[in-house]
């Protein structure tokens, strides 16, 4: 494998050009012969498939790559031990088979899968050289608890996650979330906090303002929670705004700051919504 245009598609991908980086990881994978190493960056290529929404094109890149590798279906993992670079593809197939499906919205079928990745390996994930498959598995699940509003089973797992190295931005948000959801309004601050200090995506940083603003009105920070509640406002979709009665809490929060003004002019957004 040409390890110099594999780190250049990871690049590309990394930079968010997953056109790009899917073209050549394409170029990487035909002059790649040895099947473990063409395998591995058919998984990347189904990585950033998924990354684009396109669910179907990347299971077919891992049912190609699985094939590949079909000789060690049969393998146990104490089998797949005695080969580390085979057992960390397997790790990687199954974690991309399950991530799809996070994506897809299929969360108990994700869940599911999850559960069964870390109980299957949970011996070899105590190793060192595993240690990433490790983070990256319970971060996921804490993820998916907490999309299934499930934050008590969530929290244990994110505040394990929030020593991991990866993904900083989103534990502390899921954490935040978390804590909001369990009145605990001065870490759910401190969380939210962290989280819009760091490389938020879109739809989870006007979520972040949204938490922080209602952590802060709970902690009576209404001058604070009212410029929070607008910083989600400006960025939200609709559905959002509506879902998370944000109108309602800015006139909520404005009435209490005595600025009747924007509390009458929220409040009939509230109702226009």
């Amino acid at each position: 494998m040409d390890s110099n245009q594999f780190l250049k598609a990871c690049q590309l991908r990394d930079a968010g050009k997953f056109d790009q980086a899917v073209e050549q990881f394409r170029k990487v994978a035909t002059g790649t012969k040895d099947p473990v190493d063409k395998a591995g960056v058919l998984i990347n290529i189904a990585a950033t498939l998924r990354a684009l929404s396109q669910f179907d094109a990347a299971r077919e890149e891992l049912r190609i790559a699985r094939h590949l590798v079909e000789s060690s279906d049969e393998m146990s993992v104490e089998q797949l031990a005695c080969d580390p670079r085979l057992l960390q593809l397997k790790l990687g197939l199954e974690f991309e088979e399950a991530d799809i499906c996070g994506y897809e919205g299929k969360l108990n079928a994700a869940l599911t899968k999850f559960n069964l990745l870390l109980n299957r390996y949970q011996r070899i994930l105590k190793y060192p050289e595993f240690r990433d498959s490790y983070e990256m598995i319970q971060t996921r699940r804490g993820f998916l608890f907490v999309d299934l509003d499930r934050c008590k089973e969530a929290l244990p797992i994110l505040e394990e996650a929030e020593f991991f190295e990866g993904r900083k931005a989103e534990i502390y948000f899921y954490l935040g979330h978390c804590y909001l959801s369990n009145c605990e309004y001065d870490k759910a601050a401190k969380k939210l906090l962290n989280a819009l200090k760091l490389s938020l995506p879109r739809i989870l940083a006007y979520r972040a303002h949204c938490e922080l603003g209602i952590a802060y009105y709970r902690l009576k920070g209404f001058a604070e929670a009212k410029l929070e509640f607008e910083r989600s406002a400006e960025t939200a979709d609709p559905e959002y705004i509506h879902q998370a009665q944000i109108w309602k809490w800015l006139a909520n929060t404005s009435r209490t700051l005595g600025l009747k003004d924007e509390a009458d002019r929220y409040a009939k957004l509230a109702v226009s919504s």
